[in-house]
């Protein structure tokens, strides 16, 4: 599964793995980039080495030299461009972008509440019908 900027940013110093199938001359973004959450039960499992492979920081932007797999580490020999490791000016000049380019989230109506109980997200507005939503979270 694919991680959003935020979090790799977080994760910056983390070994880079590819989530899916990524084809040659790509720019390599997060969305490319699996969760690194998961790779300690991938690399007990035998099914991951991740030796010599880069970080998040460094292969964010660069560009992918070879078609390759879903779970393949980058490393060095088949990544060009390889980025310096996000320094904090990059990731806050990364991250704006990012916001620059988010959506516009609508103003929540007056007389809305949220609750999160019990794992449930309670959603309750007012205004209108008075619409109550749950769902499991």
């Amino acid at each position: 599964m694919s991680i959003d900027l935020e979090y790799a940013l977080e994760h910056k110093n983390d070994p880079a793995v590819l989530c899916c199938r990524a084809e040659e001359g790509i720019v390599i973004s997060e969305h490319n980039l699996e969760d690194p959450a998961i790779f300690p039960d991938l690399i007990d499992t035998g099914l991951l080495n991740v030796d010599g492979a880069l970080t998040i920081g460094q292969c964010i932007g660069a560009t992918l030299t070879k078609t390759c797999d879903s779970l393949t580490p980058l490393k060095a020999d088949i990544v060009a461009n390889i980025q310096d490791a996000l320094g904090d000016d990059a990731a806050e000049e990364v991250e704006a972008e990012a916001v620059e380019a988010a959506p516009a989230i609508p103003a929540v109506p007056a007389g809305t509440t949220v609750t999160v109980s019990g794992g449930v997200v309670k959603l309750y507005i007012a205004e209108g019908k008075d619409i109550a939503i749950e769902f499991p979270v």
